[in-house]
């Protein structure tokens, strides 16, 4: 009997291939580019033992609560990483939900590059050349015209998955030393960290980084962890880099602390909130002018590299995570312990909801 996946998205539709060339013949893959055609979405929906989501699939109104009224439906799969978004209680009771990996690797290099602007401070050096000034130039010898580099410094990580574990590795190409805090205790200290901790650690890593780097998940143990006492705890010359969620660190204490310079700066790619059009973002809510991640004014900051949440934002992402989707599919088909199986639906607030 054919079992079949429901693949949903214009990303998903580019990259439906590699699921159906992992999986064996008793599986046919069934595709909806989120076009008009609500009638062969809801044919697909009818048949579908899994599906794969995608970003337009979920924003579109109505998509989410027809694949929800499935009747086959036994697992789900997203290609990205962030599931604080999903209450499991409003998946049907049993439904296996899966994200992604398959970005670690870009998301290591945003990291790197951060480090490196920060310590050779290319900005400010073309900047500089831009107006003429040579002053930094390697025959004047005063302190001041010098820049950084990344040899023999510390690193700090907070989680340890596997963008954590590619950032270490590519640091230690650098030659610097390298320490993480992670959720849970580990026997051994894994290569090439000079220690591991938890989260009772944590301010010890703070003590000791040059550069902290956030790449754990959202929940409630991480959710402003870093704040007020925390930036007290850091360097004055500390650097922090989130790739993790931005409400991990608090939004008043890390703007606080770049102003006041508590710490040397930051790279922030995740953010407080988001424009809902993201090619044509509306004005700032809160000042007018252009659309700002936060309701403080991160922009008028000199010690800070801003991105728009795009560091694992690649082709060679955008293929990896359905990669990983795949290998999930593969374990869910053998029976076998899925390792990106990250929720299951309880059902609870289920009763009486009204999909749309």
């Amino acid at each position: 009997m054919t079992r079949r996946i429901a693949v949903f998205g214009k990303m998903g539709a580019k990259f439906a291939p590699i699921i159906a060339d992992a999986l064996s013949s008793d599986w046919e893959v069934d595709v909806w580019p989120c076009d008009e055609d609500l009638g062969a979405r809801d044919a697909i929906l009818q048949t579908c033992e899994a599906a794969v989501i995608s970003a337009d699939f979920i924003l579109t109104p109505g998509n989410f609560g027809a694949l929800m009224e499935a009747p086959n439906l036994k697992i789900m799969l997203q290609p990205w990483v962030g599931i604080d978004w999903l209450d499991p209680g409003f998946l049907p009771e049993g439904l296996i939900y899966c994200n992604a990996g398959g970005h670690a690797a870009p998301m290591a290099e945003h990291v790197l590059g951060a480090m490196l602007e920060h310590s050779l401070e290319l900005r400010q050096l073309h900047q500089d050349m831009s107006l003429g000034k040579w002053h930094r130039a390697g025959r004047n010898a005063a302190p001041q015209a010098r820049h950084g580099d990344l040899r023999g410094k510390q690193v700090g990580i907070i989680g340890y998955g596997d963008i954590a574990k590619a950032v270490a590795a590519r640091a230690h190409a650098f030659d610097m030393h390298i320490s993480a805090v992670a959720r849970s205790e580990r026997e051994t200290t894994p290569e090439p960290l000079q220690w591991i901790g938890t989260q009772k650690d944590l301010p010890r890593l703070l003590r000791e980084s040059d550069y902290l780097i956030l790449t754990c998940d959202l929940n409630e143990d991480t959710q402003g962890m870093i704040d007020a006492s925390a930036f007290d705890t850091m360097k004055d010359s500390a650097y922090i880099i989130n790739v993790a969620r931005g409400e991990v660190i608090d939004e008043d204490a890390l703007f606080e602390a770049l102003s006041n310079h508590k710490i040397g700066g930051a790279a922030l790619d995740t953010w407080y909130r988001y424009p809902t059009h993201i090619t044509q973002a509306e004005a700032d809510p809160d000042r007018g002018g252009p659309y700002q991640g936060s309701r403080h004014d991160f922009l008028s900051l000199d010690n800070v590299l801003l991105t728009p949440h795009s560091a694992a934002h690649t082709f060679g992402a955008d293929k990896g995570r359905y990669e990983s989707l795949a290998k999930s599919l593969v374990s869910y088909t053998k029976g076998q312990t899925i390792a990106r199986h990250v929720a299951t639906g309880t059902g609870d607030n289920l009763d009486g909801f009204q999909m749309p």
